[in-house]
């Protein structure tokens, strides 16, 4: 089985899984900001994957293909929708809201994942629905706006944003462009950035 991880798509995915188990280390031992920080590596990660199979598509062996998908697929879970589901629950520390928001959340982004598995890209090669890849950028930019919002109100705001996201989630009348070609060195320069920032930011006081 191993073998399937000497495709360079494959392998990707497998550091990507690195980055993931790393930023679930460190949010669950109380470092927020830095286990977020790692799994944007893991998103970033993720986009690389596909690029580097669609470039190598011809020559890739039998079976890997197919290995890659179900290997992308869990790891897809794992980043955009395990992950933001523990940093909401210590965000919130364990309130009601956290709990309603991890539910909503957590079933929108099963049937969001089921319904690509199935379905695919449109035509024009868009997502019908929000990716449940927006999650983790969405848990980031929430954690770099934390010192502006006042305590008090900041697990809700979090609650309120991640809801609308996994609304969007299962609305299949919004379309959203894969991000493709040219987009993947883009979106790495800012998850880069991003991970940097929240790097920085987590020098101060972690969430217990």
């Amino acid at each position: 089985m191993l073998l399937y991880l000497r495709d360079y798509a494959n392998a990707i995915t497998a550091v990507g899984y690195v980055f993931a188990i790393t930023g679930l280390f460190l949010a669950l031992n109380g470092h927020v900001e830095l286990g977020t920080a790692a799994m944007l590596w893991t998103w970033f990660l993720d986009h690389w994957d596909g690029h580097v199979a669609r470039k190598t598509k011809d020559h890739r062996r039998p079976g890997m293909a197919d290995f890659g998908k179900s290997f992308d697929g869990f790891v897809d879970f794992i980043h955009g929708i395990l992950f933001p589901s523990i940093v909401i629950v210590l965000i919130g520390q364990g309130s009601l809201l956290s709990f309603i928001t991890v539910l909503v959340l957590v079933l929108a982004g099963a049937i969001r994942l089921s319904y690509f598995e199935n379905v695919g890209l449109t035509s024009d090669a868009k997502f019908a629905g929000i990716p449940v890849s927006y999650d983790t950028p969405l848990i980031a930019i929430l954690l770099l706006a934390r010192p502006v919002i006042s305590p008090t109100v900041y697990p809700t705001v979090v609650a309120i944003a991640c809801i609308i996201l996994a609304v969007l989630h299962v609305t299949t009348a919004i379309k959203v462009p894969a991000i493709r070609g040219k987009a993947v060195p883009v979106a790495t320069f800012g998850a880069l950035v991003t991970s940097g920032a929240l790097a920085l930011q987590g020098t101060l006081p972690s969430i217990d």
